[in-house]
């Protein structure tokens, strides 16, 4: 009987020890298929993550190069719009689709990022869009203020031929009085005089109405050289803008493609 105990003790304790011994196993099993799948994950995240820096990194490269190809575009169209060889000109709207360009390629920049490189190109595309607006609104006060000025020209020739007449008479009524006078003879109701009235009316008339004109001329002018100046200034001051803008995109640029700068560059 002791015996019997002793075997089915044994036997019990051995199975114990087998199962034990699955359950061990079981567990280093599961635990090396775990590292092994966080592996794994790691490494399809980390394989995921490059993938992904790369796209983005091409993203941004083919963003970049065409802001900067409609940037020079810009330059370009601004260069030969203030070109005096330039037999033709391109004019405003050409420069006003470039400038478009600029600022539908900064948004473009703005969804990829980062923000530095963001905030260089908006800054570029703003100042060149001011200067489109500012240059086509001159050109828009300097059509209708020509118009007007053609539409007022001051009626020089009138006045010329106002006064020859009006010097005319004068002369003629001169003669008429020194004659008058030898003879001793009345000029009262001579025709000459009237002439001579009429002549000075219409002289009077002609010459204030063309001064009126050549002031309101001599105005608009001066409003239009004012408006002018106003442009230039403002054109200058983006110019020094954009050269800082210009030189920040680029850095800027280069430090998010990871692209060491030019010798001398810094």
């Amino acid at each position: 009987m002791d015996e019997l105990l002793i075997a089915l003790v044994a036997a019990v304790f051995g199975l114990a020890g087998t199962v034990v011994g699955a359950v061990v196993a079981a567990r280093a099993a599961k635990a090396g298929a775990d590292k092994n799948a966080e592996t794994a994950r790691r490494q399809v995240e980390d394989q995921a993550t490059a993938e992904h820096a790369h796209w983005l990194r091409q993203q941004r490269l083919t963003a970049y190069e065409g802001f900067l190809e409609a940037w020079d575009e810009c330059l370009r169209l601004t260069r030969a719009s203030a070109d005096p060889h330039e037999s033709d000109p391109p004019g405003v709207e050409p420069l006003r689709a470039a400038a478009g360009h600029m600022a539908e390629r900064a948004r473009r920049i703005a969804l990829l990022g980062p923000p530095a490189v963001t905030q260089a190109a908006e800054e570029l595309a703003e100042t060149m869009q001011q200067d489109v607006d500012a240059t086509a609104e001159f050109l828009r006060e300097a059509e209708a203020g020509t118009l007007v000025l053609d539409g007022r020209p001051g009626d020089i020739d009138g006045v010329h031929a106002a006064t020859k007449a009006f010097t005319n008479r004068a002369d003629q009524l001169r003669e008429l009085l020194a004659d008058a006078q030898e003879s001793g003879e009345s000029v009262d109701g001579h025709p000459l005089l009237a002439e001579y009235l009429e002549a000075g009316n219409r002289y009077q008339t002609v010459s204030q109405e063309t001064l009126g004109d050549l002031q309101a001329n001599l105005d608009q002018l001066a409003s239009l050289a004012d408006q002018a100046t106003a442009v230039v200034d403002l054109l200058r001051r983006n110019q020094a803008a954009r050269e800082a803008s210009r030189e920040q995109f680029t850095a800027e640029v280069r430090a998010a493609l990871g692209t060491p700068p030019l010798s001398g560059n810094g």
